[in-house]
Formats: C-alpha cells, sequence, structure tokens
C-alpha cells in the first residue's frame, strides 16, 4: 500500500513539474514571439519613413513604387502610390505651367529707313544728313540682328526714297521706322505717323525723347503728305526727325551720340515687339 502511495506521489510530482514547464514554455515562446513582432512592426515604420522621404527628395526616381511595393504593407502601399500620384501630379503641372509661358511664336518684320540726303548738310561742316543716318542704322542693324523674333531689313544701299519703300513694302514690314535729322532754324525732335495710326510712332517717340536729354519735344505729328507715311504698308510706320541738324547744339549732340540714339531706338522697338506682338509683359 506505501509502495503504491509513492508511486503515486511521485507521479503526481512528476506531473506538476511538466506542466509547470509547459507553461513556461509557452510562456517564453510567447514572449520571444512579442519580441519579434515588436521589431517587425518597428521595421516597417523606420521603411515607411525612408520612403516617405525619398519620395520628398526625389520625385523622379524610377523605383519609389517598387521599393513601396517590396517594403510595405498593403495599406503602406496605397499611402505610397497616393504620395507618388501626388508627386506625378505635381510635375505634370510643372509641366503645364511651362508649356504655358509665353515663348515668341513668330518673327516680326522690321524696316529700317535712313535718309539718303546726302545734299543736307550740317553745321559747321559737320558732315550730311544721309552720313549720320546710315551711321545710326548700321549701329542699330548690329543689336536687331541678334534678337531672335525679330527679321530685319534695311537700306543701306542709298535706295532711293521711291525704291526703299518698294522694297519695305514687298518684303511685307510690319515696323517701318524712318531715320532723318531737320533743318531750318528750329529746334527739338519730332515724329510723324499716319492719321490715326499713331501708337507705334508715339510709343517710339515716347522712349527716344524720355532718355535723350533736355531738349524740346515738337510732339507726335499724324499726316497723309509725306510721301513715306503715305506709301509705306507696314501697319506700324513712322518718320524720326531726331533734332535739327542746323542748330549747333542738337547737330553736335547727333553726332557725337549716335550709338546712343541706335541703342534708345533698338530697345524702344524691342519693348514695342515684346509687348505688342508677343504679349510678353
Amino acid at each position: 500500500m506505501k509502495k503504491e502511495y509513492h508511486k503515486l506521489l511521485i507521479l503526481s510530482i512528476i506531473g506538476i513539474s511538466a506542466l509547470n514547464f509547459n507553461v513556461n514554455l509557452r510562456e517564453n515562446i510567447s514572449n520571444q514571439g512579442n519580441i519579434f513582432i515588436s521589431q517587425d512592426n518597428t521595421s516597417d515604420v523606420i521603411v515607411d519613413e525612408i520612403i516617405s522621404d525619398s519620395i520628398e527628395i526625389d520625385s523622379s526616381s524610377p523605383n519609389i513604387n517598387n521599393t513601396t511595393s517590396q517594403d510595405s504593407s498593403s495599406s503602406q502601399n496605397s499611402s505610397s502610390e497616393n504620395s507618388s500620384n501626388n508627386v506625378n501630379n505635381n510635375s505634370s503641372n510643372s509641366s503645364n505651367s511651362s508649356s504655358n509661358e509665353i515663348k515668341p511664336t513668330k518673327k516680326v518684320k522690321v524696316y529700317l529707313n535712313p535718309s539718303v540726303q546726302t545734299k543736307n548738310l550740317y553745321v559747321n561742316n559737320l558732315g550730311t544728313e544721309a552720313e549720320h543716318m546710315n551711321d545710326i542704322v548700321e549701329y542699330m542693324v548690329k543689336e536687331l540682328i541678334t534678337v531672335s523674333y525679330i527679321s530685319l531689313r534695311y537700306n543701306l544701299n542709298y535706295l532711293s526714297l521711291s525704291e526703299s519703300i518698294k522694297d519695305s513694302n514687298n518684303y511685307g514690314s510690319e515696323i517701318h521706322l524712318s531715320l532723318h535729322s531737320n533743318a531750318g532754324g528750329g529746334q527739338g525732335s519730332e515724329i510723324y505717323t499716319p492719321i490715326g495710326k499713331s501708337h507705334f510712332g508715339s510709343y517710339i517717340y515716347n522712349e527716344y525723347t524720355s532718355k535723350i536729354g533736355d531738349f524740346k519735344k515738337r510732339g507726335v505729328k499724324e499726316t497723309s503728305a509725306l510721301y513715306e507715311i503715305k506709301n509705306a504698308k507696314a501697319e506700324n510706320r513712322a518718320l524720326l526727325e531726331l533734332l535739327f541738324h542746323d542748330n549747333v547744339k542738337e547737330a553736335n549732340f547727333i553726332v557725337n551720340n549716335k550709338k546712343k540714339i541706335a541703342n534708345i531706338l533698338t530697345q524702344g522697338i524691342i519693348n514695342y515687339i515684346e509687348e505688342f506682338y508677343l504679349n510678353i509683359y
């Protein structure tokens, strides 16, 4: 009887020990599982942050979507895809904005026609009207030929008035500017334009008179009497009388400032084209 009791006691002790071992084993496995899961969750968070940073820093990377697909859960995929779509949309909007920028799509035809009046002498033997007007146009040509949206033609061959106007019309000029210096005992500058079409002339005149200094402004004069204004067909045409070449002060100014005058007129033409032909401003 005692032997059987001892056997039962031993078996009970063994059973209790086995049960405790099994419980401890399960707890250890469970705890290890929790540690693993925690580490995995942390890893997922870190991956997600790296992916988000890579999208913000380098939106053009072709591997962003692939990385997201490989390293993230389905919910993270959805988030990353939305981020990727936002990047693509921003890129598309940027492209559209760029395409909407104003770019010159045509060349504006400009004709320059300096005086060929070789017998109009400057005071104090300072040269002739034709000589100095041609010099100014030469300076203008050097500047204007570098402008991509201007197609330039000019009379530096001393074509007669009727021949140069015919040349301008055959060219299909949109802007026609004639340069002269005045005489007759007066002072200052003036510009002639067609009747009812003084917009271009007024623009150039304001540019010119605002930058040459303190000279009398005789104004913008609409006319149909001048041969060049009447017969040139360019929509925007004008004849500018720079100053009086029989006035000592004004003749000297023209002779000594030809490059400056050319630059002022050139910039006036460029500004006019950009504003009213190309709508850049």
